[in-house]
C-alpha cells in the first residue's frame, strides 16, 4: 500500500471514530448480541459449534470464528466489540473508495463515495452502532475485497487466471462461503461487471474466470448441505408463487426508497418532535414519489450513463435482492441489510455531484450547489445516529434487556449477571 492510499485509510478510521465515536457504551441489548455471545461461550468447550446453524444460529463458522477470537480476549466488555466495528466500518469505506476508483478512475467521485459510506448515507449507522452487526461488517470488508480483486485482474492484470490478483479473489470468494450467503450476490455482481466492461476486457461474459467461481459456489452449496446438513430457514406460509414474486419485487422497491427516505413509523418517530411527525404525515405520498423517482433514475442511468454507473445502478438491486426475496416473509425492511446495498447508491450520488459540478465549472459558486444533495443526506443521517444512539443506550439498560441478560446467564455455569453486567469465571 503506497502512502497516499494509507493516508487515506486513516482518514477514513478517523472519520468512522467520529461519526460513531458515541456508540462505544451503547452495550448488549439486540437479540442477535446474545445469539453470537452465546456462539462464542459454547466454542469455549467445543470450537465446532462454529459449524453449528441450528436456530438461533446461522451458517457462518468463519463470522462465529472471528467473533469467538474477539470474545477471548475481551469476554463481556462491550466497547471492545464496538471500537471494533467502528474501525471495519472504517476500512470498509476505504475499501469502498478503491472499488469506486478501480471502476471510474476518478478520486473526486471515489473519495466522496467513501465519505458518504462512512456517513452511512443510505444505511443510516445501524449495523456499527449494534455489537453484532460485526457480522455485517465482515461480510462487507470479504465482498469487497473478492470484488476489488476480481476488478483489477480483469482490467489491470488481462484476466488472467493465474495471476495473484486472481488467486485473492479465489481466498476471499471461498471465505465468503463460510459467511451469511453472500457468494450468489457477488457472481450475480461479477455478470454485470462483465457486461457493461466487456469492451474494456475484451472477453465474454461467462469466461473461465467466471465460470471457476461458479463451480466453486455450487460446489460449497452442496457440501454445505450434505456435510454440515445446512438448509435455508423454512417459511410457515406459503403465499403461492405469484403472490411471493409480487411481494419480493415490491420489498426491493421498499429498500431502495428506505436508502433516501428511512423514517418510518417507530418511537425515533414519535419521540423526535413535532417537525418529524409533521414530515412523516406525508410518508406514503413522499415513499411513492421517491419510488417513481428511483424507477425513473435507473432507466435514466442505464440509457445515459456511462458503463461504471450502469454497473453501481445493478449492484444495487442485484445486492438487495436476497434480503427482498430470500428472506421474505421474515425480517423484511431492517435497514441494517442496506449496508452493503448502499454502496452502489453513495457512488451513483457521488458521480451525479461531481459530473454536475464540472458541467458549470466555469461558475464560480454555483459549481458547489450539486454538493448540497450528498451535505442533506450527510446531515439525515447524522440525526438518525444520535437518534438512534439514545434509543440503543436506554434499550441496554432497559429491564427487558436485564431479564434477557438473565436468561443468558442462566444457559451457563460459568456465565453471571453481577450489576447489570454479565461476567464469566476464567
Amino acid at each position: 500500500m503506497n502512502f497516499k492510499n494509507l493516508l487515506i485509510l486513516l482518514t477514513f478510521i478517523v472519520l468512522s471514530f467520529l461519526f460513531f465515536g458515541m456508540s462505544i457504551d451503547n452495550g448488549f441489548w439486540n437479540s442477535y448480541d446474545f445469539v453470537s455471545l452465546e456462539n462464542s461461550v459454547r466454542m469455549l468447550e467445543d470450537p465446532s459449534e462454529a459449524f453449528n446453524s441450528d436456530p438461533p444460529f446461522k451458517f457462518q463458522p468463519l463470522v462465529y470464528g472471528l467473533h469467538y477470537l474477539i470474545f477471548k480476549n475481551f469476554y463481556f466488555s462491550s466497547a471492545a466489540y464496538f471500537i471494533i466495528n467502528i474501525l471495519l466500518h472504517g476500512l470498509n469505506s476505504f475499501l469502498v473508495y478503491i472499488l469506486v476508483n478501480s471502476l471510474l478512475r476518478d478520486r473526486p467521485v471515489s473519495f466522496l463515495s467513501a465519505l458518504l459510506f462512512v456517513c452511512t448515507v443510505g444505511s443510516y449507522g445501524k449495523t456499527v452502532m449494534i455489537a453484532s452487526g460485526f457480522e455485517d461488517l465482515i461480510i462487507t470488508s470479504i465482498t469487497l475485497l473478492t470484488m476489488i480483486f476480481y476488478f483489477k485482474n480483469e482490467l489491470d492484470g488481462k484476466g488472467s487466471i493465474f495471476s495473484f490478483r486472481y488467486l485473492f479473489t479465489l481466498i476471499f470468494f471461498i471465505a465468503s462461503m463460510f459467511t451469511r450467503s453472500t457468494s450468489f450476490s457477488i457472481l450475480g455482481a461479477f455478470i454485470a461487471f462483465n457486461f457493461f466492461f466487456r469492451n474494456e476486457t475484451g472477453r465474454r461474459v461467462f469466461g473461465a474466470n467466471f465460470m471457476v467461481l461458479l463451480v466453486i459456489a455450487a460446489t460449497s452449496l452442496v457440501i454445505k448441505y450434505s456435510v454440515f446438513h445446512y438448509s435455508p430457514p423454512l417459511y410457515t406460509k406459503n403465499p403461492g408463487v405469484f403472490y411471493f414474486i409480487v411481494i419480493a419485487g415490491k420489498n426491493v422497491i421498499n429498500y431502495l426508497v428506505r436508502m433516501i427516505f428511512p423514517i418510518h413509523t417507530s418511537h425515533l418517530v414519535t419521540e423526535s418532535g413535532p417537525f418529524v411527525n409533521y414530515i412523516y404525515s406525508f410518508a406514503t405520498a413522499i415513499r411513492i414519489f421517491i419510488a417513481l423517482t428511483v424507477l425513473s433514475y435507473s432507466v435514466f442511468g442505464f440509457i445515459f450513463g456511462n458503463r461504471a454507473i450502469r454497473f453501481l445502478i445493478a449492484w444495487t438491486y442485484i445486492m438487495v435482492l436476497p434480503f427482498a426475496f430470500f428472506q421474505f416473509p421474515y425480517d423484511w425492511l431492517n435497514i441494517r441489510h442496506l449496508y452493503l446495498v448502499s454502496i452502489g447508491f453513495v457512488s451513483v450520488i457521488s458521480a451525479g455531484a461531481v459530473y454536475c459540478s464540472r458541467l458549470i465549472s466555469a461558475a464560480r459558486w454555483k459549481r458547489f450547489v450539486p454538493f448540497v444533495v450528498p451535505l442533506i443526506f450527510i446531515l439525515l443521517s447524522r440525526f438518525i445516529v444520535v437518534q438512534l444512539d439514545q434509543s440503543y443506550e436506554s434499550k441496554a439498560s432497559n429491564q427487558a434487556t436485564l431479564a434477557n441478560k438473565q436468561d443468558f446467564a442462566d444457559k451457563f455455569p460459568n456465565v453471571h449477571l453481577k450489576d447489570g453486567e454479565l461476567t464469566i469465571d476464567r
